[in-house]
């Protein structure tokens, strides 16, 4: 009677493990599956905050120089004003 008692808890052990080994697996292909997504979302993340640094950095020149071009333009006006009322040139600077 022991024998076939052992028998018994042997085939039930057997298919508890393996009903786990198959869980096991399916949850394995699952997670390979998961982390494959999120590496090719992270992929197309990767390229469009590259672009959108590089619109930023184009944009970010275009800004300087229209700010330089402006500045040129001011300090041209104010030489005139400068030369209008007679104002000397600094000191030092002839």
């Amino acid at each position: 009677m022991e024998v076939v008692q052992t028998v018994i808890n042997a085939l039930v052990v057997a298919a508890v493990g393996l009903a786990l080994a198959r869980m096991g697996h399916h949850l394995r292909t699952e997670l390979k599956g998961d982390i494959a997504r999120v590496e090719a979302a992270l992929a197309v993340f990767r390229t469009e905050f590259k672009a959108d640094i590089a619109e930023l950095r184009t944009e970010m020149r275009e800004m300087r120089s229209e700010l330089r071009a402006e500045i040129g333009e001011v300090r041209s006006d104010l030489t005139r004003v400068a030369l209008a009322i007679g104002a000397d040139p600094r000191p030092g600077r002839q």
